[in-house]
């Protein structure tokens, strides 16, 4: 039992942050045939929230079901840097319908930013949670490049121990790659997928035995790769009875 009111519990909250239900209709309005009493709006609300959409509609609420300017909504919406769609409709008698769709975050980028599907960067919301994504780093001059790099290594690193938690780019050092392990690979300036595949075949083979206690693996070697080892703590041995 207490596991339905839970899953109700959750259902209901689910579908309040995804609704927005707009009944304002002043009485002086209502004698008009074509005044606005429902507006619904649906979208995700993880990038944007429900109150920016609100903020932006309320100005064209005020005018009636048929002069109202669908185009024009749906222009205002698209500026918002994270509204990548919105549809915007009639609903007979006297409701519109909007339906906003949200750019899909692909990484982290710094403190301050999320790089998304499309390749551009834009700014973080505060407050929204960005679960596993990636954290990618480097020169936002680079994005692209980096944005293709990590790419092609997800397609390679597919398992969970082996997956991307952080690449980044420098001019010095070249690419870096951290797996969700916890382990860093050095990967140089070239080559990054030979040199990717060079470790998983070691790691299939005489690495296999020893993954969990690898801290760092460097790949800049042609043929050949250098291991670090993780720190090994060893427990301070009780003093005996008497000492």
């Amino acid at each position: 039992m207490l596991l339905a009111i839970a899953a109700v519990a959750l259902l209901a909250g689910l579908s309040y942050t995804g609704l927005w239900l707009w009944q304002r209709a002043p009485v002086a309005e209502l004698s008009r045939v074509d005044a606005l009493e429902h507006v619904r709006v649906e979208g995700p609300f993880r990038a944007v929230s429900q109150r920016e959409v609100e903020e932006i509609l309320l100005p064209f609420l005020q005018r009636g079901f048929f002069s109202l300017d669908i185009a024009a909504i749906r222009e205002v919406l698209l500026q918002h840097p994270w509204i990548v769609g919105a549809s915007v409709s009639r609903r007979w008698p006297r409701g519109v319908e909007v339906q906003v769709e949200e750019a899909r975050p692909l990484a982290v980028w710094g403190k301050d930013k999320l790089l998304v599907a499309s390749g551009e960067l834009l700014p973080r919301p505060p407050g929204m949670h960005t679960g596993r994504l990636p954290e990618l780093a480097g020169d936002e001059e680079l994005v692209e490049r980096i944005m293709s790099q990590y790419r092609a290594l997800a397609g390679l690193l597919t398992t969970r121990e082996m997956e991307v938690k952080r690449l980044s780019f420098d001019d010095l050092a070249g690419w870096d790659l951290e797996l969700v392990s916890g382990m860093e690979l050095r990967l140089g300036h070239d080559e990054l997928l030979e040199r990717v595949n060079r470790f998983l075949s070691l790691g299939r083979g005489v690495l296999a035995p020893h993954l969990g206690k690898i801290a760092r693996v460097d790949t800049r070697y042609s043929n050949a790769v250098a291991v670090r080892f993780r720190e090994q703590k060893t427990e301070a041995k009780k003093p005996k009875a008497g000492e």
